[in-house]
């Protein structure tokens, strides 16, 4: 019998496996523009559930822990699907929270595999996340992953549509102008209510877009104003007046904070649902504070302007910065925005990561120098020998960055500072 038990569990383990090996394989293929694949493969997995569908460059990942944690704070049960991981690829899947388990995971990866089709990496992480939600959950909170039109994750139909904020990034794909970017950006309202922090030339293509698919539209600084109290405290005022207690730092989460209350106002959910989510929210890689490490996955110019006016929260005596990014980002604009300090450049290992002969390159190119380290375990070793107690060492520029490392500091028994 136990012979028996064990052949079983090798076989199971050989299946899981290939499951695992097919969606890793998939990263071969690279994007693809088009929602054909998605819409043949979801005709028969239609969402049974209502949706939140979050989109813009910065801050969708801030607001959709906001949104799903206020959604479980008012007893339903909630899915969410973000990208990319930091650790472990089960982090784009939870519901209430909790990863999707490897068992699942790779059930509906076998299954995709059979049906194939020539999908992206990204869109069978998609198709895994509905067909995983369909029959457990009462909401899902959808990230965009890249633009919105074309975006896998369009194939749904939102109840609440967000755009956080719309700035210059992926210009290959999106376009080389705001309002083009906002033009592709603004492809994932149709209907239902659309909630915004854009301003300026972005805020008048959204409000065009939702004009001809005759959606509301609620604009932050117009129909939602915040204010801040301090550090971690918000005043919001929509519908009612909030104080609002969060765990994640930076000025910036101003924006993010009065989306997510106006989502809530528009899904009818009561005010201490809506603090207490907010006060409970979390999200690993974002001003993320470890022992004398500080780490945040800004990855384009805006990000890492607003990592910067983030580190004015904090007190230290000098800034060690660690450096990484991916070789198809503006590095240069990303480099000129960092604040000043002590900077480390180093090669997150993988293929799409700039290594250390192109960032010093662009480095040197904005004005500034750097120490080069070959790899980030190397970098975060020769930050840690370079600081003082009372320094602050930033880690930066990715989120596969920003994942690696806290992979690495665990492993030095460096601790994570714990929620509120």
């Amino acid at each position: 019998m136990d012979g028996i038990r064990a052949s079983r569990c090798s076989i199971l383990g050989r299946i899981l496996m290939n499951g695992i090996k097919w969606l890793e394989s998939l990263k071969g293929r690279g994007i693809k523009i088009g929602l054909e694949r998605m819409d043949t493969l979801m005709e028969k997995f239609s969402p049974d559930y209502r949706i939140v569908h979050v989109g813009g460059t910065n801050g969708k990942g801030s607001v959709c822990q906001f949104v799903g944690s206020i959604l479980q704070e008012e007893g339903f049960d909630v899915g969410i699907y973000s990208s990319p991981h930091l650790e472990r690829l089960n982090e784009r899947i939870t519901i209430n929270g909790t990863e999707i388990s490897d068992d699942s995971l790779n059930e509906i990866a076998e299954m995709l595999m059979e049906e194939d089709m020539g999908m992206t990496f990204f869109e069978a992480m998609t198709a895994i996340a509905l067909i995983y939600f369909r029959g457990k959950i009462d909401f899902a909170v959808i990230e965009v992953g890249m633009g919105g039109r074309y975006d896998a994750t369009n194939i749904v139909n939102a109840d609440v549509t967000v755009i956080t904020n719309i700035s210059m990034e992926h210009e290959k794909y999106l376009g080389r102008s705001i309002e083009e970017i906002a033009g592709e950006k603004s492809g994932i309202i149709k209907g239902g209510s659309v909630v915004t922090a854009c301003t300026g030339d972005a805020l008048r293509v959204i409000e065009e877009k939702a004009r001809e698919q005759k959606s509301e539209i609620y604009v932050v600084g117009r129909d939602i104003k915040w204010k801040r109290l301090s550090p971690k405290k918000f005043l919001v005022e929509g519908n009612d007046i909030y104080e609002l207690q969060t765990n994640l730092s930076g000025i910036f989460q101003g924006n993010n904070i009065a989306v997510s209350v106006k989502v809530a106002e528009i899904l009818g959910i009561k005010k201490r649902s809506i603090v207490e989510g907010i006060r409970k929210a979390s999200l690993p890689g974002r001003m993320e504070r470890a022992g004398m490490f500080l780490l945040d996955g800004a990855h384009n110019p805006a990000g890492i302007e607003a990592m910067g006016e983030g580190l004015k929260d904090f007190t230290y005596r000098k800034l060690f910065i660690i450096f990484g990014a991916m070789k198809d980002k503006d590095i240069e604009s990303m480099v000129k925005a960092l604040p000043e300090g002590e900077l480390i450049a180093t090669a997150v290992g993988m293929e799409r990561a700039a290594d250390t002969e192109m960032l010093s390159s662009i480095i040197k190119k904005a004005g500034k120098t750097c120490i080069c380290e070959s790899n980030v375990e190397n970098a975060i070793k020769k930050a840690m020998k370079m600081a003082g107690s009372e320094d602050l060492i930033c880690i930066t520029g990715s989120l596969y960055l920003v994942g690696e490392a806290r992979r690495i500091l665990k492993k030095m028994g460096i601790k994570f500072s714990s929620p509120l």
